[in-house]
């Protein structure tokens, strides 16, 4: 059975938690730096999209530009 990165950093960050406030702020940074990371991956892969010769020969400009349109939005967050 494996635990993905955000799972593990979601028991690293509930360890010793008995209150219920502590649980939600732990969960809320969890998903803050799910969001971050999510939107850094998007932006990456967008920009990818725009500037690699393999890529931007198959895949519309839009798309990339989209992509990181969205990651910038959800680093924001």
């Amino acid at each position: 059975m494996s635990i993905n990165l955000i799972e593990k950093q979601k028991i690293y960050a509930c360890a010793g938690n008995t209150d219920t406030a502590q649980t939600d702020s732990a969960s809320s940074a969890v998903r803050d730096l799910f969001t971050e990371q999510t939107g850094q991956a998007l932006i990456a892969l967008g920009k990818m999209f725009v500037n690699v010769p393999p890529f931007n020969d198959h895949i519309d400009q839009n798309t990339g530009q989209m992509l990181i349109s969205i990651g910038k939005k959800l680093k924001r967050k």
